[in-house]
């Protein structure tokens, strides 16, 4: 917890220190998960294998994590006649150097319940999910690409 809290507050200095967040409001990723908490769409999935760009109207495929304090999340997928959900439990970790250029930390997620899949590349951690925390703001699932999998990007819904 206290290696999170060092962990923003220097991104936090970094960035303005560099200048890099000028005019724009600071994102905040704080070791309570209140950053996270509400809802999040999935707003844009890119193809791993072929340049195949889907948003708006085009994204066919709902998806909706639903992130809350106590360290638990619910996901429901639908597309088409497939319909899914999956719950568990997340934790915020710090993003590797080769990583931190574009994100802030990574929440992962623990499916204990559901039938929803894990996105991911391996299969000793199947029922695992590793959503990237964007300077953005927005999550990124890029580690099930690799697998020729989309690359997903989820946006908070405000209230």
């Amino acid at each position: 917890m206290k290696k999170l809290s060092l962990l923003a507050l220097s991104l936090l200095f970094y960035l303005g220190a560099c200048g890099l967040v000028q005019n724009e409001p600071e994102l905040i990723i704080d070791p309570n998960r209140s950053f996270l908490e509400g809802e999040w769409n999935l707003v844009k999935s890119m193809g791993s294998m072929i340049n195949i760009v889907l948003e708006g109207d085009d994204l066919k495929r709902k998806e909706v994590y639903t992130f809350f304090n106590d360290g638990t999340y619910s996901k429901t997928v639908e597309d088409g006649d497939y319909k899914a959900s999956a719950s568990g439990t997340f934790e915020i970790e710090e993003v590797s150097e080769g990583f931190s250029e574009n994100y802030l930390a990574i929440a992962v997620l623990s499916q204990t319940e559901g039938d929803a899949y894990a996105y991911n590349c391996t299969s000793e951690e199947i029922e695992k999910e590793y959503l990237h925390i964007s300077k953005e703001g927005t999550l990124e699932n890029i580690s099930w690409a690799p697998c020729d999998g989309p690359y997903l990007v989820y946006q908070k819904i405000e209230d």
